[in-house]
């Protein structure tokens, strides 16, 4: 039996590289193309051609026939001239099988753990597919499904153990209707073939596995590996420790199924192997003694309870050697980890040839690190690929779904129409420029009425207040380019049940139809991207494969189609990547099984915690632990053993290695690998004479991460008080920005004289302004009519009338959604019966003769250098000749002390504007009364709170510290400083962040 091993701490592929050429030699340039090598992965394979390049000194070679084995499909095994394999029904295709079994899946009833909607059944079904490959690969016996006993277990488990009998039985029904093969009995029989092929006729030439069954294999590969091990011109190359060859502590570790090894030990029993028959391969060169050093500490720190005599001999200066080139990355948390690692990876590269890897089962880590080596100017992708519903064509398609199911809602209506492939047959210029300008006037501020109905409704109320018929145009250009391509799939949310199949018709037409610019047709500009070609096959197989499902409601087809798009991988893409965006030849982020076999001058291997890495163990849905045993399956922790394998020979083999982890995870703590606290412990108890034991060296990058963006020296900056020049100030000023301009000058500088406006959030919550403006609008409007009557009071019916008439037009001008319009409609009728009530009361008394509603007014102050405007919501011309004014309040109304001291200055300067003639179409009258109606529409829906102080005498102190105020502000050179005085609190803190007032302002304020 020619069974080798490469040692752990030598560079596993150029090892191999050097024995395979030592073994054909380069006299025949024939020899070694002649020779067939299998591998565990592909990836592996591209690596091995480098590493026959590296080690024949880069001259020409024809290399040999490389195949991964794990990946063996029909097509592989076609080109490994297997006549066999034509006898035997085609596999089903991958998609076909989920759907079929999600089907089945469906008829599970929810009480017994079955799914609730068609996604979660889809997902039900792809562990059910993973249970049949399992059960396929570990060569297990259907059958033996029939013996479990369902009264040994819980009544759940029962009823799924019966389900399970039935779908098996159902599946292999259908397999044999359509003349189909199962994905993994077919490749069972595509290995076995293989082995029965070779067992009677070997090759001539050599045949060579190597590196496979580091963290085991499935027994037929095993079964192909024990035939090659007896050819005569094969071999099995294995990756291991190299110092493991006590009998007693090889038995422990096959026992132990999370130890590194023990998928190498169950492989070699299956090939009637030991550990004796393992001999050194012929091209082991003299390794670095560190670093097998370093794999003899792994080895023993990872053994079981039967080799724990490692651990009770102090030996540290044995054991101190093994720590050069390793240290530890102890992070705060997943960010400052990831720019810790791009640190790390961008300071290799200064050593000349140096190739760094981070290696890591964490795809959020490995889209970190990627984001912050773009800051250094170092582009490295993630070799583990993305989900196609990641990548931007898979994005754009999930959008599409996503807002048409959301009715239209701001926030996934944004990010649909400003998604790069989103055009609607336009310009894309014309497109963004009309999305920009839908997003400005129309978006911002509360959700619109859903659908697009409600959108246009939304659209024209905006711009009709504007009265710019140009932007109106625009903008509609733009609906109706939306309304066009989303035609037939806009309305499908609403729509009776369809089957999939048709959905996803309709859903990729819509697509299509909103990607087609002026220039290029949507099919074009959708599958151009490096995902197209992945993405479009996929979509393709879909449809047949969805004719499986029964018809379901198209609210539920966005939850699904992103289930369709989760599982498979599209290469690593990134829009826009030209001459200045190559990979970096020297950076690698991989996978565990990317990076199998492979070595690099630095690996840091992240996110060290358990759950991350190892996964937690989990039996899955379908079958519990005891139910797995009982069936003849492993365990789950045999996963933790393949992973651990991964860890020991990655951490061995590279001249430096990082050991990295998170401290915290999305706020949580985190728990250290369990390699990480036995190896940390291990190292604890090698003890020197002086009691001090070994630990990881602490790498520096930690360090180097907290001091990335922060500068050497802090120069504190004083308070912001701009003082621009008296001819840059506003000379006019509302009697509502009077109190803003006291309480926080500076924002009254951001507002009016930087002309900073915020803009209104997307999809905000309705506020008491919105409603205000409600109230605001139907009460001017009732009392326009009511003070426009020719006869006088209405009377009391046809005064609530005109009310409902008023409320009805404010509330359509405000295109709300229709939960609002149900929140808000009962308000308004209760403040409208009181507001009549009141009116009656009034008009009983003949107290009021003339009515005006929100009323424009101005005033020159200051010499007439400035103006100061307002808008007085309500007028009454009384009897005697004076006037009452009345402010609408939906909120809480100032108080009289508020108004006298200042504070609350609105009113009081609204009198004395009305005093001097200011307001439209009035007189100078004297003001007798100033009142605020509270207006709330609960359960007392409206009060009137009088000001209880003369309004001569109050107008005359406002409006004096007015005209001090503004003497200093808007014509003098007084500052715009925030916050001055600390019991008046601004209304708006929109340009807090302007005035940095978390810097310098109190707890309070701040």
């Amino acid at each position: 039996m020619r069974l080798y091993e490469i040692p752990a701490h030598l560079p596993f592929l150029p090892t191999l590289a050097e024995g395979v050429l030592g073994w054909v030699g380069l006299d025949d340039p024939l020899a070694l193309s002649r020779a067939t090598i299998l591998l565990p992965t592909r990836r592996s394979a591209l690596a091995l051609r480098e590493a026959f390049l590296r080690t024949a000194g880069h001259q020409a070679l024809l290399l040999p026939r490389m195949r991964a084995l794990t990946g063996l499909s029909t097509e592989e095994a076609d080109e490994l001239s297997l006549p066999t394999l034509l006898d035997l029904p085609p596999a089903v295709d991958a998609s076909r099988r989920q759907a079929v079994l999600t089907e089945m899946v469906m008829r599970l009833p929810t009480r017994y753990g079955g799914p609730n909607s068609p996604e979660q059944a889809w997902g039900l079904a792809t562990a059910l597919a993973e249970l049949m490959d399992e059960v396929a690969l570990e060569g297990v016996d259907d059958g033996k499904l029939s013996e479990l006993v369902p009264e040994e277990f819980a009544t759940h488990w029962q009823v799924t153990l019966t389900f399970l009998r039935g779908v098996l039985d159902a599946w292999e029904a259908w397999l044999k209707d359509e003349g189909l093969m199962d994905i993994g009995p077919r490749r069972v029989a595509a290995l076995r073939a293989q082995a029965e092929l070779w067992k009677k006729h070997p090759p001539e030439h050599p045949v060579i596995a190597a590196g496979i069954g580091a963290g085991g294999t499935i027994p037929a590969a095993a079964a192909l590996l024990r035939v090659v091990a007896r050819m005569k011109n094969g071999a099995v190359v294995l990756h291991g420790p190299g110092e493991v060859k006590s009998a007693a502590l090889w038995e422990a570790i096959g026992l132990s199924p999370t130890h590194p090894l023990s998928g190498q030990v169950r492989l070699l029993s299956a090939m009637d192997a030991t550990p004796a028959d393992l001999r050194p391969w012929p091209g082991n060169g003299a390794g670095q003694p560190a670093l097998e050093r370093r794999a003899e500490l792994i080895s023993c720190s990872l053994r079981p309870a039967d080799g724990i005599e490692a651990w009770l001999t102090r030996r540290p200066d044995h054991w101190l050697p093994a720590l050069r080139g390793l240290s530890y990355l102890d992070a705060p948390d997943v960010q400052a980890e990831a720019v810790a690692i791009a640190l790390l990876l961008r300071e290799a590269l200064e050593h000349p040839g140096a190739r760094a890897a981070l290696i890591t089962p964490d795809r959020d880590l490995g889209r970190r690190v990627a984001a912050e080596l773009m800051r250094h100017g170092v582009l490295a992708d993630d070799s583990a690929g993305q989900p196609l519903g990641e990548t931007p064509t898979g994005a754009f398609l999930r959008l599409i779904a996503q807002a048409v199911a959301e009715g239209f809602a701001p926030v996934p209506l944004l990010a649909l129409l400003k998604h790069p492939l989103s055009a609607g047959g336009m310009a894309r210029s014309d497109w963004m420029e009309a999305v920009r300008l839908l997003e400005r006037r129309a978006l911002r501020g509360p959700r619109p009425a859903p659908g697009l109905p409600g959108l246009r409704a939304r659209v024209a109320e905006a711009f009709r207040r504007e009265k710019d018929a140009a932007l109106l145009g625009q903008a509609m250009r733009l609906i109706e380019a939306l309304e066009r391509a989303l035609d037939g799939f806009a309305e499908l949310p609403h729509s009776p049940a369809l089957p999939p199949a048709d959905l996803l018709e309709a859903h990729l037409d819509a697509a299509e139809r909103l990607a087609t610019t002026r220039e290029r047709p949507g099919g074009l500009r959708l599958y151009a991207g490096e995902e197209g070609e992945p993405l479009a096959v996929h979509l393709a197989n879909l449809p047949p494969a969805l004719r499986a499902l029964p018809p379901m409601s198209p609210a539920v087809w966005p939850a699904l189609f992103d289930s369709l798009l989760a599982g498979p991988v599209a290469p690593s893409v990134r829009m826009g990547r030209g001459r200045e965006g190559q990979q970096h030849p020297r950076v690698a982020i991989l996978g565990l099984l990317e990076a199998r076999l492979q070595d690099f001058d630095l690996a840091v291997l992240g996110s060290l915690e358990e759950g991350v890495w190892p996964h937690a163990t989990d039996p899955g849905p379908w079958m519990s632990r005891p139910m797995r045993a009982d069936f003849g399956l492993p365990e789950p922790e045999a996963r933790i053993g393949r992973v651990a394998a991964d860890f020991l020979l990655l951490a061995a083999s590279a001249p430096r290695v990082v050991l990295s982890r998170a401290r915290k995870r999305a706020g949580a703590p985190t728990v250290p690998s369990r390699w990480l606290t036995r190896l940390e412990t291990f190292l604890a108890g090698q003890r020197d004479p002086d009691g001090q034991g070994l630990a990881l060296p602490r790498s520096p990058a930690a360090g180097w991460a907290a001091r990335l963006d922060i500068p050497e020296v802090v120069r504190p900056c004083p308070r912001p008080a701009p003082s621009p020049p008296v001819e840059n100030r506003p000379r006019e000023i509302s009697v509502t920005e009077v109190a803003d301009l006291m309480a926080d000058p500076y924002g009254f500088y951001a507002r009016h004289v930087l002309r900073l406006i915020p803009f209104e959030p997307l999809d905000a919550e309705v506020g008491a302004s919105d409603y205000g403006q409600v109230v605001h609008q139907a009460l001017a409007g009732w009392t326009r009519r009511l003070a426009a009557a020719p006869g006088g009071w209405p009377g009391l019916a046809t005064a609530r009338g005109w009310f409902e008439d008023a409320a009805a037009h404010a509330l359509e001008e405000a295109a709300a959604r229709p939960g609002l319009l149900a929140f808000w409609r009962p308000r308004l009728r209760r403040i409208g019966d009181f507001v009549v009530a009141l009116e009656e009361a009034a008009q009983s008394g003949h107290r009021i003769r003339r009515r005006h509603a929100e009323v424009p007014g101005q005033l020159d102050i200051a010499g007439g250098q400035v103006r100061l405007k307002v808008r007085a919501d309500r007028i009454d011309e009384l009897a005697d000749g004076s006037l009452a004014l009345i402010d609408y309040k939906t909120g809480t109304p100032p108080t009289t002390k508020e108004i006298m001291d200042g504070r609350a200055p609105q009113m009081a300067l609204e009198a004395a504007i009305a005093e001097a003639g200011g307001f439209k179409d009035l007189d100078p009258h004297a003001v007798s009364a100033l009142a605020h109606w509270r207006l709330t529409g609960g359960s007392t829906p409206g009060e009137v709170q009088p000001v209880k102080a003369e309004p001569a005498a109050l107008a005359a102190d406002a409006l004096d510290n007015t005209v001090e105020l503004v003497r200093g502000f808007l014509l003098g050179q007084r500052r715009f400083v925030s916050r001055p005085h600390p019991r008046r609190r601004p209304q708006r803190t929109e340009h807090d962040h302007l005035a940095r007032l978390a810097e310098w302002g109190s707890a309070e304020e701040s």
